[in-house]
């Protein structure tokens, strides 16, 4: 067991030369383990700067990929301020263009009722025996069964209710004295032709059927078709053209339009399709803004440390990844990879400069409004190419081969989880569980090595003891001897 107060039998302050000499062991020890540690963990931190910065520029760059950056606005000039009349949406390859359009009519399902004073009330039965209804319309169907001495409104229920209803709903109108109680069915499905019909498979329920079984109902009795099914028609530049529903796809090319109300006689619509210049520049300045945040980063992770006139004091600090040129070299290839021609683009726009992005100084981007050599500003490059080769600017970015495609393969090589950097961080972090490793396993041994001078120095502390008390008993037994003249 560790002596716990050495020096109490010799007097020496022995309890101080064994702490002493724990903390010189310990502090060169633990210095070493804090030092690398601070090391691995400040590289840790760079590289996962780096690889955040690389993937922002990647995502900005995904964002003007495909025909994402061929996007189309459409605006709708409604005949009135207080109603909507028309909705449209267009894809990237509708072309521009300003129409004048009419609606003519609203696509409505078919309303099927009883006749007047078909029944007496919501109460009254309408069949005495079993059987089966089937509803069709627009190529759907469904069945509903009707029991025994079931009520009308029993019968809405279960109507309402019925498995695979598409959209066919009952309701009870009780008028009163000249109509009675009216069964009035209502059907979800539009278009003309498209009306609601109703069989059986029991001639009892001919009065809920508006096909008799086994022939047509000649009206007297049975539902009636109080509003059949009917198209929406629209004209657009006074051409006509319907639709089952009150969506139209592709009445203008690459645009869908929704009807929902017929417009004011002579006071139509008018739909304007234009590119979205402002959404490209926004995409486009987001793209720039991420490659330049990689600069400015990669700039601070490999700047060298700074030292004063006596070459000892130091100024600055330098960069988490100075020490590493994989940094620059990844830099350098995404830099080279952006200044190249893109076919993409085609002979009009195949390079940034050619967009009227160029490289600064500081090697960062910007759509300069200054010119050179007399040459036309970057951003009258930009401006004309987004007024007169809108199209050409996507494929740029997103066509086969195009920047987009080209930097998400080259930045995937790094920031994918089998990429370089991923690999870096790996590695990493398995120095620093080794560092955590070594840091306890170090532990360990000090605690060892003060147990061992404790019990060096304890069985010393033991030793001069037991040489001091000899000492004073010879010194006394001395002392009492006879004394000569």
């Amino acid at each position: 067991m560790a002596i716990r107060s050495l020096g109490a039998a010799s007097g020496l302050d022995l309890e101080s030369l064994v702490t002493q000499l724990v903390k010189v062991e310990r502090d060169s020890k633990v210095s070493r383990l804090d030092t690398t540690k601070k090391e691995l963990d400040s590289t840790l931190s760079g590289f996962g700067k780096l690889k955040s910065a690389l993937t922002k520029l990647k995502d900005a760059s995904v964002a003007l990929g495909e025909d994402k950056l061929r996007s189309r606005t459409t605006t709708i000039k409604q005949p009135t301020d207080t109603k909507t009349y028309l909705e449209a949406k267009s894809s990237g390859t509708a072309a521009a263009g300003n129409f004048d359009i009419k609606v003519k009519s609203i696509a409505t399902g078919s309303r099927i009722e009883s006749p007047d004073n078909a029944y007496s009330g919501a109460n009254a039965v309408i069949s005495t025996t079993a059987g089966k209804l089937t509803f069709e319309a627009g190529g759907k169907s469904f069945d509903v069964d009707v029991k025994a001495n079931m009520t009308l409104d029993d019968f809405r229920k279960a109507l309402n209710s019925a498995t695979g209803n598409f959209g066919v709903t009952a309701n009870i109108i009780n008028a009163g004295d000249g109509t009675g109680t009216k069964l009035v069915l209502n059907s979800s499905i539009t278009g003309e032709g498209n009306d609601l019909k109703i069989s059986n498979n029991n001639a009892a329920l001919d009065a809920l059927s508006t096909v008799a079984n086994g022939s047509t109902l000649d009206g007297s009795g049975g539902l009636e078709v109080a509003i059949g099914a009917g198209d929406a028609e629209v004209e657009i530049d006074g051409i006509s053209v319907k639709s089952k529903t009150n969506t139209f796809t592709n009445a203008i090319q690459d645009t869908e339009l929704k009807v929902l109300a017929v417009t004011p006689t002579d006071n139509n619509a008018t739909l304007t399709i234009a590119t979205d210049k402002k959404a490209a520049e926004e995409k486009i300045q987001a793209f720039i803004s991420a490659y330049n945040a990689l600069i400015t980063e990669v700039d601070s992770l490999t700047k060298n440390r700074t030292l004063g006139d006596d070459g000892k004091t130091v100024l600055s600090e330098g960069g988490a990844l100075s020490g590493d040129p994989m940094v620059r070299s990844i830099m350098n290839q995404v830099t080279k990879s952006l200044g190249g021609v893109f076919s993409s683009g085609g002979n009009e726009i195949n390079n940034l400069y050619a967009l009227g992005i160029t490289f600064n100084e500081q090697g960062k981007m910007e759509i300069s409004t200054t010119s050179l050599y007399g040459g036309d500003s970057g951003r009258t490059r930009f401006d004309n190419a987004l007024e007169n080769n809108y199209d050409k600017i996507a494929d740029l970015f997103g066509g086969t081969d195009g920047i987009s495609e080209s930097l998400d393969g080259l930045i995937s090589q790094f920031t994918a989880r089998d990429g370089i950097l991923v690999n870096k961080e790996t590695s990493l972090q398995e120095q620093l569980k080794k560092n955590t490793k070594d840091r306890d396993a170090f532990e360990r041994y000090i605690e060892s090595y003060e147990e061992t001078l404790r019990q060096r120095y304890g069985a010393l502390d033991s030793t001069l003891g037991q040489l001091q008390s000899t000492s004073s008993m010879l010194v006394s037994q001395l002392a009492s001897l006879p004394k000569y003249n």
